[in-house]
């Protein structure tokens, strides 16, 4: 005797409403194993690889590779062995069946303010379709009044606007899903929300690639990124109001400054940009510093990031310079303080003594919000991390 069970979409976290399928790892009539991986799926955070609860058979799959489903939504159908199942799981007052007669009955689809009364007259009502799909109509001068739905209970799908538009998806419109859509919602919001403003210097790096080449020896992952980390650490330490977050509120606004700085990092990658979190990075030394951000990065680029390990930083860091460019205006993790901008390390024409000398440098930026910190404690912040740089002896006074 068997019994099919309904392995739903699962909660991944951080408010996730939808995820997306990205690969299937098995098929319709294959047997799997408890925990075996059953699919890959992307959400807005990272892409995470989800196992089966149940020993048996796959008699259905919820959606095909790329359809993207609800958390709640069936992912896949599992039959297992009834006496099995009943052995190792605990028991439950609803008693699996395969007489649809005894199956509750299937809810239809209802979109809000439509009702779900079979027996209305829809036809003096507007064309059904989801907000976004109206939107995408109206962007492409689309009279919805005029599609065929193809959805489920005559939904316009954003299928039939792009049909009659005569365009296709891989055209001139390109989906926008997963980390790159999480990406431009969080950059809209924080130039929405934030008034900010930014400050840079140059820093001469010659003490630090010193610094950098003593300790290469010992370990190959202390990088000039990761002592520049080490150093910024102190700095926030010293100026907390740039390791914080504005809190709104009906009677008052405040400013919460964080104890700890929980360093978030921003990684390019084939899924788009990546901020993993160093967390409590300044109590880490070092090597720890510089073994957690080498672990970060490579996670970030070969997409195996747990959605912990992208949330909860304080404070963010843009190494654009990995990127080739000399500087540039960073947009501030939202809803942070402030963030850095690491332009190229490289030799530059500077003058030292009236002589024009070629020395390392780079350009660092700090955009920050105007409501928590002015330009005076930008200068100070950017001043006292460009001296740690250049005399980074001057941190031991904090070892």
């Amino acid at each position: 005797m068997t019994a099919t069970h309904d392995f739903l979409v699962p909660d991944l976290g951080e408010g996730l409403e939808d995820a997306t399928i990205t690969s299937w790892a098995v098929a319709v009539g294959d047997t799997v194993e408890l925990n075996q991986v059953l699919c890959t799926v992307e959400t807005n955070k990272a892409a995470v690889e989800i196992p089966s609860p149940y020993a048996g058979v796959v008699t259905e799959l919820g959606g095909a590779e790329g359809q993207t489903l609800a958390v709640g939504a069936v992912l896949v159908r599992i039959a297992t062995d009834a006496s099995a199942a009943a052995a190792s799981e605990p028991t439950v007052d609803e008693p699996a069946t395969d007489d649809p007669k005894e199956q509750a009955p299937q809810r239809k689809p209802v979109l809000v303010g439509y009702g779900a009364d079979a027996d209305l007259d829809t036809t003096r009502r507007r064309p059904r379709a989801k907000p976004r799909v109206r939107k995408l109509a109206a962007d492409l001068h689309v009279d919805l009044t005029g599609v065929a739905p193809s959805g489920p209970n005559g939904i316009v799908t954003r299928q039939d606007v792009l049909a009659s538009a005569h365009q296709t998806a891989d055209a001139d419109l390109i989906p926008v899903g997963g980390v790159q859509a999480e990406m431009a919602r969080r950059m809209a919001v924080s130039r929405k929300e934030i008034p900010d403003a930014h400050a840079s210097v140059q820093v001469d790096c010659a003490e630090l690639l010193r610094v950098r080449d003593t300790l290469a020896g010992a370990d190959a992952t202390v990088t000039p990124f990761v002592l520049t980390l080490r150093l910024l650490t102190i700095a926030l330490r010293h100026h907390r109001e740039f390791n914080a977050t504005w809190v709104p509120a009906e009677h008052g606004a405040s400013v919460h400054l964080h104890e700890s700085v929980h360093l978030g990092i921003g990684v390019a990658t084939s899924r788009g940009l990546l901020v993993p979190v160093v967390r409590d990075a300044e109590r880490l030394s070092t090597r720890e510093l510089a073994w957690a951000v080498d672990g970060l990065i490579r996670s970030a680029r070969d997409g195996t990031l747990k959605p912990v390990e992208l949330h909860g930083s304080t404070f963010t860091v843009s190494n654009f310079g990995a990127l080739g460019l000399d500087e540039g205006v960073p947009v501030i993790n939202y809803p942070e303080a402030a963030i850095l901008g690491m332009g190229t390390l490289k030799p530059r024409a500077v003058v030292r003594d009236g002589a024009v000398v070629a020395r390392p440098t780079m350009t660092l930026t700090c955009a920050f919000d105007h409501r928590i910190a002015d330009g005076a404690g930008a200068a100070a912040f950017l001043g006292e991390l460009r001296a740690l740089i250049e005399a980074p002896e001057l941190a031991l006074l904090d070892a």
